[in-house]
């Protein structure tokens, strides 16, 4: 399920970077977080993947302009019909019935709104000296809650983040409305504030409901800059927040559970996840309660001369301050694990797209040894285990003359490894081939389209560098993805006794499972049981000379239960089930033996007998879930239903054939799909537009 928080003009971009990184701190391990716009609001298919529609803070005119029409019809009916959403500030302002803003001023705004979510009038600002883009009217407000609203949170008093916020007009009075805090008498008479003035409301919209906050509790002070002159002298707006920020966060989680969200931790597993519970990594400091600061990045080789060259490979692209500084980030080398790793401040800065994000210089520490840095510098990941597990799966197989994943940089938590290697141009194309990155949590993990990869602890996540030959044209890059899909299954369901294990494919390149069934259930249709996925693959590709330059990423649950379920789960329940005693995989034991299967699957696809996928065909038709499946493409209108046939051996297009409204095969219609684009909705039999 996703959560989607509005982009377009009038969200702060300061507002915006805060609302993504608390819900990611705090819901991120179940949900993917991600931003739409106007047009994706009205015309994408997001209701039904969404658990949550937010609208931050920035300006409502603009929102009134862009969301009218279409884009507020779907707000309104998926609100209606059940779903949540969360107005902030200006977000709430606009989720009220009319706007009264700053009257007798230049900034007046008043008027009318379409979405009416709060059937009365937000009227503000509630504290004087507001400017549009400016900190002077900022404050650290008290607020008092109520305390059934809350029940067993420890406080009824807390301080947030305000800047602009109104308040809600006769809100306890208002049908269907509830009042979650009012602004407290303790900001003292200099803010002009008079008594029960609501602060946050909860409002019952049909089946759904809508979170309205004049204030922004999801402002983490520690991303303020407390030197800015406009927060006034120290102790200042920003220390007066940081003194209360476990209360805005346990404030923050309580009103996401009242929304009907999962928190990320610490939650009580169900009965068929507790099997997973004990081998599940402990999180590094901050990740409980928000977003956990990035770990520096160890480099190693299985054989310490490749290192070698690694490191005088990065000191040529560095400063004499040993910086190395990329289009998307600056990288600090570090000697080796026994020198001082110092830490950077984290800075906002814009992207070309006009998005605010997070930069902090990286740090690359240089391990010149086989066994990479001690363990007790990275439990999560022991480099020296994986180049082990590499030389075992190795010597066990037809090739011996393999090289993918001789040197890798891991991370404990990173921003993405997917875009360290990808939107670092320079650096990756000095990178050796088979060149690997992982990292146990990711901040910012990416996948297909606009989508970003939950990334909880236990999901092996890994991003790859591949050289592949432009002049091999029997060997068509677009087949990478499906390769090392195919290879995340066959690393497993080639191993003697894990044949059965029920990993499939999904066109094109998602990995999935048959679900576990709880403790005496059944599944509704044995011939049909839940397939979930648990994985994932993204392929960028630069052109760089006589080859592509591919970023190959992948993401697959190994060993944690959430979001989902992983391959462990799978494997227990199997041992369960069939009285086996499978071992299970560690991240080392399992990247190890998917880089060497995509490896050799990789030397046959481009070498071989030149006909390039033809050679895995059957195999990946024996893995996917789609055989002779009658879907719908609603890509074409009016809307067509084919029955899926397979895949074409050029260009990896997925082959269907139009049905009659008998549902038999029409000769000779047969249609093509492409794998970038597209999406399929499996479980309603839908091929749609890729959102």
């Amino acid at each position: 399920m996703n959560i989607l928080v509005y982009s377009g003009e009038g969200a702060s971009r300061t507002s915006l970077a805060h609302t993504v990184r608390t819900l990611k701190g705090l819901v991120g391990h179940h949900y993917d977080v991600m931003k739409i716009d106007s047009a994706g609001l009205a015309q994408e298919p997001w209701e039904e993947s969404t658990a949550l529609l937010v609208i931050p803070g920035g300006r409502d005119l603009p929102y009134t302009r862009d969301l009218k029409g279409a884009a507020n019809d779907r707000i309104k009916a998926y609100v209606q019909a059940g779903g949540r959403f969360w107005g902030i500030c200006a977000g709430a302002y606009y989720a009220s019935a009319r706007v009264v803003f700053e009257v007798g001023t230049p900034l007046e705004v008043q008027g009318e709104r379409d979405l009416q979510f709060f059937g009365g009038e937000s009227r503000g600002v509630v504290y004087p000296g507001f400017v549009y883009d400016s900190e002077l009217g900022a404050n650290a407000v008290a607020i008092q809650l109520d305390q059934k609203s809350f029940p067993g949170l420890g406080f009824d008093e807390t301080r947030v983040y305000f800047n602009g916020g109104g308040f809600f007009v006769n809100a306890l009075n208002t049908p269907g409305t509830k009042v979650l805090a009012c602004y407290s008498n303790s900001n003292g008479e200099e803010n002009h504030h008079e008594p029960n003035k609501a602060a946050m409301i909860v409002c019952e919209v049909g089946k759904g409901l809508a979170l309205l906050t004049g204030v922004h509790p999801e402002y983490d002070a520690a991303h303020l800059d407390a030197g800015n002159p406009e927060y006034g002298p120290s102790p200042n707006i920003v220390s007066r927040l940081l003194e209360q920020d476990q209360k805005r966060i346990q404030l923050m989680r309580s009103l996401l559970t009242n929304l009907g969200l999962k928190l990320t931790v610490p939650e009580v597993a169900s009965s068929a996840e507790q099997l997973d519970q004990t081998s599940l990594p402990v999180l590094p400091p901050g990740a409980i309660l928000g977003i956990p600061d990035l770990t520096p990045l160890y480099l190693a080789s299985i054989h310490p001369q490749l290192t070698e060259g690694l490191e005088r490979t990065l000191k040529s692209l560095s400063s004499a301050e040993g910086l190395i500084k990329e289009a998307n980030d600056t990288f600090q080398l570090i000697p080796s694990p026994d020198a001082s790793v110092p830490v950077h401040t984290s800075t906002l800065s814009e992207t070309p797209e006009g998005d605010t994000e997070e930069k902090i210089i990286k740090n690359i520490v240089i391990c010149k040894n086989s066994a990479g840095p001690s363990p007790n510098l990275t439990p999560q990941f022991v480099m020296g285990q994986f180049f082990d597990h590499l030389a075992k799966v190795r010597a066990s197989g037809p090739h011996q003359d393999l090289s993918f994943g001789n040197s890798l940089m891991y991370g404990e938590v990173v921003t993405s490894t997917q875009t360290m290697l990808d939107k670092n141009f320079g650096l990756c194309q000095r990178l050796p081939d088979g060149f690997v990155c992982n990292a146990t949590i990711q901040v910012a993990g990416r996948g297909r389209g606009r989508n970003s990869w939950i990334s909880p602890p236990g999901c092996l996540q890994f991003s790859m560098v591949l050289r592949h030959p432009f002049q091999a044209r029997h060997a068509s890059a677009v087949f990478i993805q499906y390769l090392v899909a195919l290879a995340v299954v066959e690393s497993v369901c080639s191993l003697p006794g894990y044949e059965d294990v029920p990993l499939r494919l999904k066109w094109p390149n998602d990995i999935y499972a048959e679900a576990p069934l709880e403790e005496g259930a059944v599944h509704e249709d044995p011939s049909k049981p839940k397939m979930i996925k648990i994985g994932g693959v993204l392929v960028n590709s630069n052109f760089s000379g006589s080859e592509f330059l591919l970023v190959i990423g992948c993401g697959v649950n190994t060993t944690n239960p959430n979001p989902t379920t992983s391959i462990n789960h799978l494997i227990r329940y199997h041992n369960k089930m069939t009285g086996k005693d499978l071992g299970l995989f560690t991240q080392e034991t399992l990247l190890a033996h998917i880089v060497v299967k995509f490896e050799q699957m990789y030397k046959t696809f481009v070498g071989g007998n030149f006909t390039g996928f033809g050679q895995f065909e059957q195999t990946y038709y024996r893995r996917w879930l789609h055989q002779d499946a009658i879907v719908t493409l609603t890509t074409m209108t009016p809307h067509r239903r084919v029955r899926v046939q397979g895949i074409t051996l050029d260009y990896g297009l997925l082959r269907t054939i139009a049905l009659d409204d008998q549902g038999q095969d029409i000769p000779g219609e047969e249609l093509r799909l492409q794998p970038d684009g597209n999406s399929f909705d499996m479980l309603k039999g839908l091929i749609s537009t890729k959102a």
